[in-house]
């Protein structure tokens, strides 16, 4: 069974394309873009279901049109329409520093170059210029993509360098 430890948000399902059983994500990051994965992973009905993608194309600049084994109608597609979309962490570089989606952070250990292990990330706070990440002992620290040096979305890591005195 895939648990969301193993597992990267990458975006979801947004409708169906056509009558083949194609369907358009609005992916979030690109990490889809940038491996060569052979599935993508979908949250139906709050269980992630893995399904292997045969064919995938580009569509503008935020859409990938997918076609996923055993999917060929676009009744058998609207079932998955609105499903949140992963990958696996395992089909990923080790360190990717370009991912986007912060709010797929929480649960990752964020770490200090200097004073190491800080906390766990509870939560991430996007709702002014300045997003914050709350860790499990309540303190909020700065997430500016000048403080991270490094994702390691397979260790389920956040490395930073923060300023003196943050902490």
């Amino acid at each position: 069974m895939i648990d969301l430890s193993q597992i990267a948000h990458i975006g979801h399902i947004q409708r169906t394309h056509g009558t083949s059983g194609e369907l358009q994500c609005r992916m979030n990051n690109t990490l889809w873009e940038d491996n060569d994965a052979t599935f993508i992973i979908l949250s139906v009905d709050s269980i992630f279901v893995p399904f292997r993608v045969t064919d995938w194309r580009t569509k503008g600049n935020e859409d990938v049109l997918l076609t996923l084994h055993g999917v060929d109608t676009e009744q058998h597609a609207l079932r998955f329409v609105g499903c949140e979309a992963y990958m696996l962490l395992t089909d990923l570089p080790k360190q990717t520093a370009a991912y986007q989606d912060l709010s797929s952070l929480t649960g990752f250990t964020l770490c200090d170059a200097v004073h190491g292990e800080i906390g766990t990330i509870t939560a991430i706070d996007t709702s002014t210029l300045n997003t914050l990440v709350q860790l499990d002992n309540g303190t909020l620290i700065p997430l500016h993509e000048d403080l991270v040096e490094q994702i390691d979305l397979t260790g389920r890591r956040v490395l930073t360098r923060l300023p003196e005195g943050l902490l």
